[in-house]
């Protein structure tokens, strides 16, 4: 265990440890305290230890930040990291304590909670284009206590933000539809354009935070249904109907906000601006080109 730690840090911080054997006791100990609070997670030991020599490396003392150090809930965050079911269950678990605890104070919709679990849980665990967020906490304090301040200001953040999320999904679909359509289709689609911007913005609008944001993760992102699954702690089969009917919502919204504005049956609309085509394809590969 010595070795993968002392790998991980610049030589001179590496030398400053003293006795080999010491440094060695004291990193098993901490192991086995971790792997005390969690039987069930499975990790590459080495790695744990060499993924706790990087947290702490930026330190003033290394000493004092191992003795700080909390193992168990770094150990959780990075078997969590490595996609570890059982860490990401009992991870999902926590986070749905903290969200309602840091938003309680604030009063917030189930929406907007809903909302907050979503978009926290994706950045942690998967990140906005750049590592998972959770790859930055460092076990010098509380797991729960920092997921709570994560989950507050996220809170914040979407409250200030207000319904952009929702405008920047209808830009999305609209400017993603399927460009192999007839040209007959694509002409009338142009003609009707405001009329289908507004039917897609109250069809986006219409969805759950949590419907809006699994298009998203599972479209955009690409994450697998058995993640998504370990993220909302439910099972595959419960994701993938989630999203059949998120998407099912869209597009019957979207036709029935058509048929309404041009005066026209469902039937005619699709035959129009073929709908169910085009809205299909730009969900499946381009929803979040632009959106997220």
């Amino acid at each position: 265990m010595s070795s993968a730690f002392c790998g991980r840090l610049a030589p001179s911080l590496a030398a400053g440890l003293g006795d080999v054997d010491a440094l060695e006791l004291r990193l098993r100990s901490l192991l086995e305290e971790a792997r005390r609070a969690f039987p069930d997670v499975a990790v590459d030991e080495a790695a744990f230890i060499g993924h706790l020599a990087e947290r702490i490396a930026g330190e003033d003392d290394i000493e004092e930040a191992l003795s700080s150090v909390l193992a168990a809930d770094l150990l959780l965050a990075f078997a969590c990291l490595a996609g570890d079911a059982a860490a990401l269950r009992e991870f999902g678990r926590r986070l749905d304590v903290e969200v309602h605890a840091a938003l309680r104070g604030m009063a917030a919709a189930s929406e907007l909670v809903e909302e907050v679990r979503s978009v926290l849980g994706h950045r942690l665990l998967v990140g906005d284009g750049g590592a998972p967020k959770l790859a930055t906490y460092a076990g010098l304090g509380p797991l729960p206590a920092w997921i709570r301040v994560a989950a507050l200001r996220t809170g914040i953040s979407l409250r200030r933000r207000g319904r952009h999320e929702v405008r920047a999904d209808e830009r999305a679909l609209l400017a993603a539809m399927d460009p192999s359509l007839d040209p007959e289709s694509k002409l009338s689609r142009e003609r009707h354009a405001e009329e289908l911007r507004e039917a897609l913005r109250e069809a986006m609008s219409a969805l759950s935070s949590r419907d809006r944001n699994l298009l998203r993760m599972y479209y955009a992102e690409g994450i697998k249904l058995d993640r998504l699954a370990i993220m909302h702690r439910v099972n595959a089969s419960t994701i993938s109907r989630w999203i059949a009917r998120a998407r099912e919502e869209v597009l019957e919204r979207t036709r029935g906000g058509l048929s309404a504005r041009l005066k026209l049956s469902a039937s005619q609309v699709e035959s129009l601006l073929g709908l169910a085509q085009s809205l299909d394809v730009s969900l499946e590969s381009l929803l979040g080109r632009s959106a997220g």
